[in-house]
């Protein structure tokens, strides 16, 4: 009989050995650690085609699964589990079917492997350079869920390419998907690529995970098409290979080029969103080339410092709230940021920059680029406030454009970021079809509303199982009524930042017509304007 005994590590416990261990958590709690780690979470509301992320490339083949005939040519050093624990929010694994055999000869045959077979490729899907014994896809899938569901993962979202040499077999691999990250990932709707205006908090409050890539196109098998991206749209993406089969491939196409850590400072400085890396450990320099905010040691919270500002040098230090210095404006959905000349406290920024008009607003850079572009924008100002703080929690920083999101029945008040004004159900109407309005806010059930993430409802207070209701106009003017909550995305919307997103186009904005009680509320294409930000009162 031929088989493999695998230690606890590669079941997705996530110890390889404890010194492995030790040196993961030694480096999360380092400062380089504890910024990348800030930095994912800064992001969080932002498109993820913005995004600064780091990955593994060929997640799977690594040393730790390494034996006398599988995976001889290693690109990793720990395993899946803990490349997700040392930071990594990209996971490529390639699926094969292709012959096994694992266990007693009669469970022998074809399934769905990890494997590398970069030789073959070039002259057809071969499966050349997998092993009868490498490991199953769904080994792979199990260690990914097991991070998953550690508490102190609960809002991380990841992607999860699965590089398609299936041969076909994708309702082996949908059955997998199902079976190890069923509940985990946000589905696609069908045959599209991974949408400009996806977010990780958008994933989150679906109460998803995983936003998974499988390429090859679209799959005629439908369940595994409404889940899956057919490609990453316009995220973009490096990646290098340094095993000997890429380096053969090399000599007959020009080169396989190696990441630097200057080139992880590059590419994101750049516009650059993925990264994706070989031989990925903590003692890695090129994670701390991934660094693009804090200065080094910061944030410290010296003498009490609870409000950022960038310096001359386009890190960020945290300050004393009360200091005086100018404000960094920007205007949503561009690359456009501007320096205030009037300077002061940190919570003057809000008034300062929206007396500059234009649609500006006090923020904060979500990606390195964009942080180069407000350094470039300073002219000679050394010392600006950003829109990020811990006042009300030490060590939480506060990101503009979250909403945080009841998820039990709490029904509060939404209002308008232009007027102030609520929305609400003409005359607490229940009837099928009433229109929503702004009005002073009131308190009364007609202003009351629960956003129920699981379903993507905006359930109103009035009358019993009413719901926002887009009527499937996804186009600019449409109208907004309450109607029956029904299994229909019409009745659907995305919180985007703080952002009402039809789920028909996520390109559409709830939006505030007019600024006096009685104006209506309807839906037009997304500008990032004051009158499609709404908030949370009581």
């Amino acid at each position: 009989m031929t088989t493999k005994i695998w230690p606890a590590a590669l079941l997705g416990l996530g110890l390889a050995n404890a010194a492995m261990a030790d040196a993961i958590t030694d480096f999360n709690n380092s400062w380089v650690g504890q910024a990348l780690s800030m930095q994912r979470v800064l992001d969080r509301a932002a498109p993820m085609k913005d995004n600064n992320i780091i990955g593994t490339h060929n997640s799977y083949n690594s040393e730790v699964y390494r034996d006398a005939d599988s995976y001889l040519d290693p690109q990793q050093k720990f395993s899946i589990y803990d490349q997700l624990r040392l930071g990594a929010r990209f996971i490529e694994l390639d699926a094969h079917w292709t012959a096994q055999a694992h266990g007693w000869p009669w469970q022998w045959g074809n399934d769905l492997l990890l494997c590398h077979s970069g030789i073959g490729a070039s002259m057809g899907s071969w499966h050349l350079g997998c092993s009868l014994t490498d490991r199953f896809v769904r080994d792979g899938m199990q260690e990914v869920r097991n991070w998953l569901d550690r508490p102190e993962n609960a809002n991380e979202v990841i992607i999860l390419y699965v590089e398609d040499h299936t041969d076909g077999h994708h309702q082996e691999l949908l059955n997998i998907l199902n079976d190890k990250l069923g509940g985990k990932i946000y589905a696609s709707g069908g045959c599209k690529d991974i949408p400009d205006s996806l977010t990780k908090l958008q994933v989150r409050q679906a109460g998803k995970q995983v936003v998974l890539w499988k390429d090859g196109g679209c799959s005629g098998n439908n369940g595994m098409a409404a889940l899956a991206h057919t490609g990453l749209g316009n995220i973009g993406r490096i990646w290098e290979d340094g095993t000997t089969i890429g380096y053969i491939n090399g000599l007959f196409n020009g080169g396989v080029d190696r990441i630097s850590a200057a080139d992880v400072t590059q590419a994101f400085k750049t516009g650059g969103n993925i990264v994706n890396l070989d031989q990925f450990t903590n003692s890695d320099g090129r994670l701390a080339a991934a660094v693009w905010s804090w200065d080094v040691g910061e944030p410290n919270n010296y003498n009490n410092q609870d409000c950022a500002v960038q310096w001359g040098n386009g890190r960020w230090d945290d300050a004393a709230c009360t200091n005086t210095y100018a404000y960094a404006c920007h205007q949503p959905g561009t690359g456009n940021w501007t320096v205030t000349r009037q300077t002061g406290a940190w919570n003057g920024g809000a008034a300062a920059c929206a007396a500059i008009g234009n649609n500006y607003i006090f923020d904060v850079p979500t990606n390195s680029q964009h942080n180069e572009l407000l350094k470039a924008a300073k002219a000679g100002v050394t010392h600006v406030w950003l829109n990020h703080n811990d006042m009300a929690v030490e060590g939480s920083w506060i990101i503009p454009g979250t909403v945080a999101l009841p998820t039990t029945p709490v029904y509060k008040s939404l209002t308008d970021g232009r007027s102030g004004l609520c929305l609400d159900v003409s005359g607490s109407n229940t009837a099928n079809g009433t229109k929503v309005q702004l009005w002073s806010c009131n308190g009364t059930n007609a202003q009351k509303w629960w956003y129920d993430a699981a379903n993507g409802y905006l359930r109103s207070a009035v009358g019993s199982n009413k719901c926002l209701d887009n009527r499937g106009q996804a186009f600019n003017g449409g109208e907004i009524v309450i109607w029956d909550c029904v299994d229909s995305n019409n009745l659907r919307f995305d919180w985007v930042g703080s952002t009402l997103r039809n789920r028909h186009d996520n390109n559409i904005a709830v939006d505030a017509f007019g600024t006096t009680s009685g104006s209506r509320v309807g839906q037009w294409s997304y500008q990032g304007g004051p009158n499609q930000q709404w908030s949370w009162g009581n």
